[in-house]
């Protein structure tokens, strides 16, 4: 009897060091795992007054092979003032393309974000440093900077 309670507590504390993770017990894609570690979100103000917020993944990544050479963010944001567009910086250098995608595309099981009143955007930017620093703004409107590091 002696023996059994042994063999069965070893087996109970070896049940303990599988290899396991927060997102097993969820039923989510391995790419939409690693966005969840990838996303980030600020508000967009104008000094103490809120207008909207963003939130955004960094592509590179997420999808490695599809998405290399420049630096390729998706970006979901909602603005309660749409007088003036936003503009998409990294590492204070403007974007050098933007494509609006539609409410349903691609990348949109990346987050939990899916409401119909929101802007998606593709944004690329030329190649930058291993430091990234994403912000956007206009003449009214700016977020705080978002920092992201790339993987080795």
């Amino acid at each position: 009897m002696k023996t059994f309670l042994i063999t069965i507590t070893i087996f109970l504390l070896l049940q303990g060091c599988t290899a396991r993770n927060a997102f097993d017990k969820f039923n989510i894609s391995e790419n939409r795992a690693k966005s969840e570690d990838s996303i980030l979100s600020s508000k967009i103000y104008n000094k103490e007054k809120v207008n909207g917020i963003i939130s955004v993944v960094y592509l590179n990544d997420i999808f490695p092979e599809r998405y290399k050479g420049n630096e390729y963010f998706y970006v979901s944001l909602y603005t309660k003032e749409k007088k003036e567009p936003l503009l998409f910086y990294l590492n204070g250098k403007e974007a050098f393309e933007i494509e609006e995608l539609n409410a349903n595309n691609e990348f949109n099981t990346l987050t939990s974000l899916k409401a119909k009143w929101q802007k998606h955007y593709l944004i690329n930017f030329i190649q930058q440093g291993k430091s990234l620093t994403f912000s956007t703004k206009n003449s009214l409107f700016s977020s705080d900077k978002i920092v992201f590091k790339k993987a080795d």
